[in-house]
């Protein structure tokens, strides 16, 4: 681990970084509380450990502390603050400007290393609930089973996509993507293959779909796309998804799935989401489109277009459909 000695002090600076490198750190030094801040702001892995000298050029160790503890971040450095003060109010002011242990000159190698050893248990508890936080955002937005974005998260993103489509003037496609007969599957073949399957059809989904599309677990076997398009792209662009799931059998040891998958698209057009259309309605219109493909012999896509009073209340659909 890479740990910063800032002192002024020469001889001081050579003592510490003997005493850490014998304890199996990786000493960064600096001679002043610029520089050591410099090393903080500009490395790409700054160091973890730091030990700060009080009195320094430039810029002083308790001020370098200040500085540091304005950062905002959910891993900072464990700093230990080194000076040849020992009154109280001293280690109060030190405390109170961010450090996290203070230490007195001359400076003790037992007491340095029983101290460090802290800050270390310290940085090690940080480090776990950092990973442990990383963990329950990234379930809070994701599906356990298929790690796309679920239902809520694909929701949020939506609307930052209809404000863009709204300031751009742009088309966006809206899809609900059904996998057909999927409860055949569970029912033939077992739940377990049913989970592997649907994780396959979303790995699918990403490889298929551009970088910038969003694709997420809509519930059960549906899934949900928003793409941004251009013109008549919407139909093509969701038919080639048709065709990858017709042609490729889902594969399981030594089974082989074949399967197909119906799609109901909605196209909105940017000038259309300045009115009262919400979300809601905009994923009903979608899910409408997907009764649709259903009930035209499924595997197929069928669109509806901002041109048409939306479903449910017109009974035709405009738009294309394909069937295979």
């Amino acid at each position: 681990m890479k740990a910063l000695i800032a002192d002024d002090d020469l001889a001081l600076r050579f003592i510490m970084q003997k005493m850490l490198e014998g304890w199996g750190f990786d000493p960064v030094i600096a001679s002043d509380g610029e520089a050591a801040m410099r090393i903080m702001e500009e490395s790409e892995e700054p160091p973890r450990l730091l030990l700060l000298d009080w009195e320094m050029p430039k810029i002083n160790g308790l001020d370098l502390c200040k500085r540091l503890r304005s950062v905002d971040t959910s891993d900072p450095p464990y700093i230990i603050l080194v000076t040849g003060h020992a009154e109280s109010e001293y280690i109060q002011m030190a405390l109170d400007a961010g450090a996290n242990d203070f230490i007195s000159k001359p400076t003790n190698s037992g007491v340095l290393r029983a101290r460090i050893g802290v800050g270390l248990r310290t940085l090690e508890l940080q480090r776990r609930l950092n990973i442990a936080n990383h963990m329950l955002a990234y379930r809070a937005d994701h599906d356990d089973l298929t790690g796309l974005k679920n239902r809520g998260a694909v929701v949020e993103l939506l609307e930052r996509e209809l404000a863009r489509c709204e300031r751009n003037e742009t088309q966006l496609a809206i899809a609900i993507l059904d996998i057909d007969y999927f409860k055949s599957v569970n029912d033939t073949y077992g739940h377990p293959v049913g989970d592997r399957v649907l994780k396959e059809f979303a790995d699918r989904l990403s490889e298929t779909f551009r970088p910038y599309d969003i694709v997420g677990r809509y519930g059960g076997e549906e899934f949900i796309a928003v793409c941004p398009i251009d013109s008549d792209q919407s139909f093509e662009l969701f038919d080639r998804f048709r065709s990858i799931v017709e042609s490729t059998p889902f594969v399981e040891d030594d089974l082989s799935i074949d399967l197909t998958v119906s799609i109901g698209v909605r196209i909105l057009q940017g000038a259309e989401s300045k009115g009262d259309r919400k979300i809601l309605g905009l994923l009903a219109d979608a899910d409408a489109a997907l009764y649709r493909a259903k009930h035209s012999g499924r595997n197929c896509v069928c669109v509806v277009d901002h041109n048409v009073t939306p479903f449910p209340e017109h009974d035709e659909m405009s738009g294309k459909q394909k069937t295979g």
